[in-house]
């Protein structure tokens, strides 16, 4: 905090899509109680917005009188550190977005959300309603405006997602304000209060009155009003507190004493004896966690002790744990943990997925109790607040969390724990597009500690880090406890008995007795297909009549539970009909889902409890840890799921793990999609076999001939014939690229916005052609959410050339946006989709 009074500048990044700092006046009032890291409100244009104090200074070579003031502070500390504010400017630099957006992105909601922008309606607006002149979507906007004025966009979206997707609402709204019948203005708002409140004592227990102070005497000036003789009530309050060392959280008070104490309290205060304070909650949030973990360390197999060993002597650097699944990894992360503990340093372990959250915080837990902080999107704000807060003051000396726990308020960081690190859920897809692994490293880099990447199939771009020196590579090739990694069966379905109607089984005769067999030794099963829904398509075979959205042009996929056909990509939705609407002609249903995979596994199999863990089954807060709770208990037998069973999990009782479909994974336009798919056959396998009895791997697939399924097991072959072809056709790990995404409702604009910037940037590439423009060209789906979309490839042959070639390009690709046109700017794509 600043004490000098020439400090009346503040630099500051807003929340908004601005590139630079904005330079505002201090008022005289504020002098003394702002400094960097601190949130304030400030005007950008004719509204407020949320803005981060950077630092202050006492000149400016702007005209002082042209400067707006800040208009208030939001907070009365500074919520970023100066550690994190560099880290947050280095991200900020290297994904090309404002610091602002990256601040936004860093800060759990509570945190960072102090103004709303809410929609009111127009003072015309009943008028255009009884005109009936507008046109049926923007009236139905404008009539929700005026049942519910102030909502904001995200409520409005919401409240009519029945009718119409957020896309057009948004365009609704746009229509509206141009013409004067709905206006936007920003209003602040108050965080949570995520606090307790706390009984004290003010002194000590005061005599009755025919008692008297030890010594027999008390002074006047210091000695409480006596308690009444006949008060047994407020005595009682006392003595609680005094046996709770003087203060207790009020709710826990009025349990043990009953809700009469509150009384009690009030009287109790009036006489100067207690009194009620707030206080930050410290505990920690509970979180739903799988038990059984161990509380002791394990006895390391002597690969794991030479793993902990390398990573404890060393003071920093990036070490990449190359495990095979059921080696150890997570037990290498405990004692490593344990040793940086010790040192009185705080510890950060990523997880790509919330449904792995349960199984590894049990774990962590086991070790280290309530020092161990939760961190996920299925909190809820004031929960990731707390948490926050528990980091920020130490009480929470490990975080084990999902991608945002990355920007956790660490004061002592020793070590960054990347847990299955290739995964694709590591990288923001919308928003600021950053990847979380990465992040993890520059973090520790600047930190001066130690990143710990983990995993049974690393990526093309850690395992090559590693070869070249860059990264210290680990290996665990043999299982502590359980058998041998089971080796995968391959059933090719071109060769399978096609079924009365012609078309392929979903479960093959191998793999139907593979599963009884499996069931009738007492084990469970684990069974992957990674699409959710009943059906991908549904015709008319008749007519020829699909089910499409209107917004996307692709197919609606069937939830036959919900009765509905669904777009996965903007949310549009209506009821699947009984009949073919276009002629009198009878629907069918093409494709599979995990939800069909689950009805034909229950009608299969009519006395196993089946479950499915999806993204449909997942939504609500802690539906993960029941899911795998019932799993564990042996309440579900027969496990189905996209990605989401396929890493992980540690349950020592599977004894098959099987893919059903992959092959549409396999068959992406995308040059990872080998990968993909060899990872997550990979990550299956490991599920199976982990106890005293050995599993099986069985995948179903129409391309056995696929070198992914050749070198199933033999990860050297694999990862030595996908560089081969990575490196030909210039794809990373030996180059890098970015993908520019241009678009828009008008095709023809779009398309002239995609080709003038590709023509601009091939044109002003550097003369040594290290540069690579590609595109323009249609996105895989060429059109979402009712915009066209193009993409611009631009590839780099040697990094820190591109690097400099991006930056002084960055303000010329931003500037490309033309009216109801955006650019989107991807750093690192993990898709080309």
């Amino acid at each position: 905090m600043t004490t000098e009074q020439e400090a009346i500048y503040a630099r500051v990044a807003v929340a908004a899509p601005v590139d630079r700092l904005l330079t505002y006046s201090v008022p005289s009032a504020m002098q003394e109680r702002i400094g960097p890291g601190q949130a304030v409100s400030v005007d950008l244009g004719t509204r407020a917005v949320t803005g981060w104090v950077v630092d202050l200074c006492k000149n400016t070579d702007l005209p002082a009188e042209k400067l707006k003031p800040i208009r208030r502070l939001l907070d009365l500390r500074p919520l970023l550190n100066k550690e994190m504010l560099r880290f947050l400017q280095w991200s900020a630099d290297y994904y090309l977005v404002g610091l602002g957006e990256m601040i936004h992105v860093a800060l759990p909601s509570p945190a960072r959300n102090k103004t709303r922008a809410i929609i009111l309606p127009g003072s015309n607006a009943s008028d255009a309603i009884l005109q009936r002149q507008l046109p049926e979507p923007h009236a139905m906007v404008l009539r929700e405006l005026l049942l519910r004025p102030g909502l904001t966009l995200r409520g409005l979206s919401h409240r009519l997602s029945d009718e119409m997707p957020a896309e057009a609402v948004r365009r609704s709204v746009a229509y509206l304000q141009k013409n004067h019948l709905a206006k936007s203005t920003t209003v602040a708002i108050k965080g949570p209060r995520d606090t307790l409140k706390i009984v004290r004592t003010t002194g000590s227990l005061p005599p009755g009155p025919d008692e008297s102070s030890a010594d027999g005497t008390m002074p006047p000036e210091t000695t409480p009003p006596p308690l009444p003789s006949r008060a047994p009530r407020m005595r009682a309050v006392m003595a609680r507190l005094t046996e709770a060392r003087g203060e207790m959280e009020l709710g826990q008070l009025l349990k043990l004493e009953g809700m009469g104490a509150r009384q009690v309290i009030e009287r109790l205060k009036r006489r100067g004896l207690v009194e009620v304070i707030q206080r930050e909650r410290s505990d920690p949030v509970q979180a739903g966690v799988l038990s059984g973990a161990s509380t002791e360390p394990l006895q390391p197999t002597p690969e794991q002790k030479k793993a902990i060993d390398t990573i404890e002597v060393s003071s920093q650097g990036v070490f990449l744990l190359h495990g095979i699944t059921g080696s150890g990894k997570t037990e290498v992360y405990l004692q490593v943990t344990a040793r940086v503990l010790e040192s009185g340093r705080q510890v950060l372990v990523l997880v790509p997925e919330i449904g792995l959250t349960p199984q590894l915080v049990g774990r962590f837990r086991a070790r280290f109790g309530d020092s161990v902080a939760v961190l996920h999107s299925h909190l809820t704000g004031t929960q990731r607040l707390r948490e926050w807060r528990r980091v920020r003051s130490q009480a929470a000396r490990v975080v084990v969390g999902t991608r945002s726990a990355l920007f956790a308020p660490f004061v002592r960081l020793g070590l960054l724990v990347v847990d299955e690190e290739q995964d694709d859920s590591y990288k923001q897809d919308d928003g600021v597009r950053y990847n979380a692994r990465d992040l993890a490293v520059v973090r520790a880099r600047m930190n001066g500690c130690k990143a710990l990447l983990g995993s049974a199939t690393p990526s093309m771009e850690s395992l090559r880090n590693a070869i070249t020196g860059r990264y210290h590579l680990l290996e665990l090739h043999e299982r502590p406890k359980a058998g041998p990694l089971p080796s995968p069966e391959v059933v090719d379905l071109n060769q399978e008995p096609r079924s009365p109607d012609g078309r392929v089984p979903l479960i093959s005769g191998y793999l139907h007795q593979a599963l009884e067999d499996t069931l009738a030794s007492g084990a469970k099963a684990i069974l992957l297909y990674n699409r959710r829904g009943y059906a991908n398509v549904v015709q008319c075979p008749d007519c020829g009549g699909r089910f499409t959205c209107p917004s996307c042009g692709i197919s609606l996929v069937l939830h036959k539970a919900m009765g509905r056909l669904s777009c996965h990509y903007c949310g549009f939705r209506r009821q699947m009909p009984p009949s073919c609407p276009f002629c009198p002609g009878k629907l069918e249903i093409l494709g599979h889902g995990t939800e069909r995979t689950a009805e034909v596994l229950a009608a299969t199999f009519p006395d196993v409890p089946i479950g499915r863990m999806d993204t449909d089954t997942t939504r609500s807060r802690g539906a993960h840890h029941r899911i795998l709770e019932a799993f564990q208990a042996g309440d579900i037998r027969l496990l189905v799921g996209t990605q989401l069973v396929a890493k992980g999990h540690d349950f020592p009782d599977v004894g098959l793990a099987a893919v059903v479909g992959l092959d549409h994974i396999l068959t992406l336009p995308d040059f990872r999609s080998s990968e993909r798919t060899w990872t997550l056959v990979t990550q299956l396998a490991g599920r199976a076999g982990r106890g005293a009895e050995p599993g099986r791997v069985i995948v179903q697939t129409h391309h056995p001939d696929h070198f992914v399924f050749k070198n199933i097991d033999d990860p050297i072959a694999f990862y030595r014939q996908e560089a081969r072809q990575r490196r030909v056709l210039g794809y990373p790990p030996f180059t890098r690229l970015v993908m520019l995404k241009i678009e828009g409702v008008d095709q023809n604009a779009t398309y002239k916005t995609a080709y003038d910037l590709a023509r601009n940037l091939r044109d002003s590439r550097p003369p040594s052609r290290l540069v690579d423009v590609l595109g323009p060209a249609p996105a895989a789906i060429p059109r979402l959410v009712g915009r066209w979309r193009y993409q611009v490839v631009l590839r780099g042959h040697e990094i820190r050339g591109f690097r400099q070639w991006l930056r002084s390009r960055a303000a010329q690709i931003k500037k490309a946006r033309s009216r109801g046109v955006r650019i989107h700017i991807d750093v690192d794509p993990r898709m080309l989709l």
